[in-house]
C-alpha cells in the first residue's frame, strides 16, 4: 500500500489533490487541520495499493532478502586481505591513511598494553577509545531516519534494516523524504514490495511528523528514508535540520568507506553538529583503505552501528566489534593486476 499526505487550505482542495494524484480509488487514512499563524491548512493521509514496479526487461529482477547467509561477510572480506605475518601495526596503520595524530594515540596506547599478536593489541586499543552501538533484534523505541551525503547508500540501507527486522516478524513502514530527486521513491517502492512494506512519502517536516503518528498506529519500526544533502551547504543542511527537529526520531549517519580520512572528519563533525550519534559504514567492498571510518567516529564522537559490504539487499547490515575492525585494519589487501591489453 502506498501512503501519501497532501496539504491545502480547505477541505475541498485537498480532496482534489488526492484525487488527481491517486485517482477515485484513494482511500482515506487521516485528516487533521491545523492553524499555523492564523492561516488554516487541512492535510490528508490517503492511501492506494501500489501498483507492481515496472521492470526493465533488461534489468535483473532485486533480490529477495535472505537471513542467512549472506552472500559476503566481513569474514570474506577478510580473505581478499594479504596474510603475510611480517607485516607490523605501523605498516597497516600507514596503509588505511591514517593522520598522525590518531596513528601516534593508537600505537602509544598499543604499547602500554601487552597483548599476543598485533590484531589484538590494535583491537583492545579500539574498544578503549571506541564505542560499538550496532543494530540489534530489538524494537527501536523511536524511528530511525538514514541521512547522509549524496551517494552513499541510504535507500539500501533503509531496506537491508528493514529485511532485519522483517526476519525477525516485526512489521515494518517505510517514509521517503527522497520525493524530488528522479526515482528516488521508485527505488525505495522496489524494495518496499520485496518485502511487503507499506511506504509514505513525506515532502515536508509537518508531513513527515503526521506521517510518523499515523504509521506508529500500525508499525513496529519506522524507517526513513531521506534524500542526500551536501555536508558543505549551509542552505541543505539547515533544510535536513528542519526534518530532524520536527520529528523524535534517531538520525544514523550513512558514509561511503573510502573516503579521503580528513574529509571524512568535516563530515563527521558536520551531522555531530546535528545529534548524530550512530553511523554505518557503506561500500566495504569497493574501498581498500578504512581510515575514514576511524577519522567519523572520532570527530564525530560517534558510536558504530554496523557496516554495509555489498550494494546487495540479501547481505544485511553486518555487525561491527573491536575485533571485526581490527582485523580490517590490520591486514593490507592483496593487489590485483588488471590487464585489459587484447589477446
Amino acid at each position: 500500500m502506498k501512503l501519501k499526505i497532501f496539504s491545502a487550505p480547505s477541505m475541498e482542495e485537498a480532496l482534489k489533490q488526492v484525487r488527481k494524484k491517486l485517482g477515485d480509488d484513494a482511500v482515506i487514512i487521516d485528516t487533521t487541520e491545523q492553524i499555523i499563524n492564523g492561516v488554516k491548512t487541512v492535510k490528508i493521509t490517503a492511501a492506494i495499493e501500489a501498483p507492481a514496479p515496472r521492470v526493465n526487461p533488461h534489468v535483473n529482477p532485486a533480490p529477495k532478502p535472505k537471513p542467512a547467509p549472506v552472500k559476503k561477510s566481513l569474514r570474506e572480506l577478510d580473505e581478499q586481505y594479504s596474510t603475510d605475518d611480517k607485516l607490523d601495526l605501523v605498516s597497516s596503520l600507514k596503509h588505511h591513511g591514517f593522520a598522525d595524530g590518531l596513528q601516534l594515540k593508537l600505537m602509544d596506547l598499543g604499547k602500554s598494553l601487552e597483548c599476543e599478536t598485533p590484531e589484538l593489541t590494535l583491537a583492545t586499543a579500539l574498544d578503549n577509545i571506541f564505542h560499538f552501538e550496532p543494530i540489534t533484534d530489538t524494537v527501536p523505541n523511536r524511528p530511525i531516519m538514514l541521512i547522509g551525503p549524496p551517494g552513499a547508500g541510504k535507500t539500501i540501507t533503509t531496506a537491508k534494516i528493514a529485511s532485519h527486522y522483517v526476519i525477525g516478524g516485526k512489521k515494518v513502514h517505510f517514509i521517503s523524504t527522497d520525493v524530488f530527486r528522479t526515482g528516488g521513491v521508485a527505488q525505495l517502492e522496489g524494495y518496499a514490495s520485496v518485502l511487503d512494506v507499506s511506504l509514505t512519502e513525506a515532502e515536508k517536516p509537518e508531513d513527515l511528523d503526521i506521517a510518523i503518528k499515523t504509521a506508529e498506529k500500525e508499525s513496529d519500526v519506522i524507517l526513513i528514508d531521506s534524500m542526500g544533502y551536501n555536508p558543505y551547504s549551509k542552505k541543505e543542511m539547515s533544510e535536513l535540520h528542519s526534518f530532524l527537529k520536527t520529528t523524535n526520531c534517531e538520525a544514523i549517519l550513512v558514509v561511503p568507506a573510502g573516503m579521503d580520512p580528513y574529509e571524512a572528519r568535516e563530515v563527521g563533525e558536520t551531522y555531530a553538529g546535528l545529534g548524530v550519534k550512530r553511523f554505518i559504514t557503506t561500500k566495504l567492498d569497493v574501498a581498500r583503505r578504512y581510515a575514514s571510518l576511524l577519522s567519523i567516529a572520532e570527530s564525530g564522537k560517534m558510536a558504530f552501528a554496523g557496516v554495509g559490504i555489498t550494494p546487495y539487499l540479501g547481505d544485511g547490515i553486518e555487525t561491527l566489534d573491536s575485533m571485526k575492525l581490527s582485523r580490517l585494519l590490520t591486514k593490507i589487501p592483496k593487489k590485483n593486476n588488471i590487464s585489459f591489453e587484447r589477446d
